[in-house]
């Protein structure tokens, strides 16, 4: 039986058509990751454990001490790097969640620790084709054939990926526990070439991204999670 303390969620990531990215676009990518990972933190007290790590251009790897927040993490980077995008340029990146016990743990270097959890990411990230978010979990014998992995991560990727830049600034800002004017006043980009939406847009957004049904889906994620532990 896995030991619940030494059970994590590792989110290993890549920039999606990072070729097609300007040096300076995959560094306002990775800065912008690293700024979300810390804003998850300041959300979930203590969800990190060290700091995000970035190596090359364009990947990075985090991992959460709470393996039941592993997929609304992903969720909120996602849905923070594309509220970057603009007409010229879509951000995006890839993540696989992999959730399993950890053997150790490099805090200056997430990537230099090892265990369960890191080697179902790493793995699930290189298998991933046409998908963006994909989902490994190190604690189940049938990880492969579990809801999660095979049905409930597939369908949320579908959605995620269909989201324009309004739908996810718009689920930015409910994944940060704002309100709808709350999101309006802090929009991206309002005050330079942007007009900030009213309430009523935000809440059209939302409702376009399906925002209402992942979150459910969030919520039951994360007690099945837990319940598991």
């Amino acid at each position: 039986m896995v030991d619940a303390e030494n059970v994590y969620a590792v989110l290993t990531g890549d920039l999606v058509k990072s070729s097609r990215l300007t040096a300076e676009q995959s560094r306002k990518a990775m800065d912008r990751i690293r700024q979300l990972a810390q804003e998850f933190n300041d959300l979930f007290p203590d969800a990190s454990v060290g700091q995000v790590d970035t190596f090359r251009h364009d990947s990075w790897q985090w991992l959460l001490a709470d393996p039941s927040l592993g997929l609304r993490a992903a969720l909120f980077i996602r849905a923070g790097l594309r509220s970057l995008s603009d007409n010229k340029t879509m951000f995006d990146t890839r993540i696989a969640i992999g959730t399993g016990p950890i053997e150790t743990i490099s805090k200056q270097r997430i990537s230099d620790s090892r265990g369960l959890a890191f080697t179902f990411s790493g793995k699930t990230l290189d298998a991933m084709k046409d998908m963006r978010l994909a989902y490994a979990d190190g604690e189940r014998a049938d990880a492969e054939k579990n809801s999660l992995s095979a049905g409930v991560v597939p369908l949320l990727d579908c959605i995620v990926t269909s989201w324009t830049v309004t739908e996810s600034r718009a689920v930015y800002g409910a994944l940060k526990g704002l309100t709808q004017e709350q999101t309006a006043e802090n929009w991206p980009g309002a005050g330079n070439s942007e007009k900030r939406p009213t309430r009523q847009a935000v809440q059209k957004a939302l409702q376009r991204a399906h925002w209402q049904v992942v979150e459910v889906v969030l919520e039951w994620v994360e007690n099945r999670k837990k319940s598991n532990l």
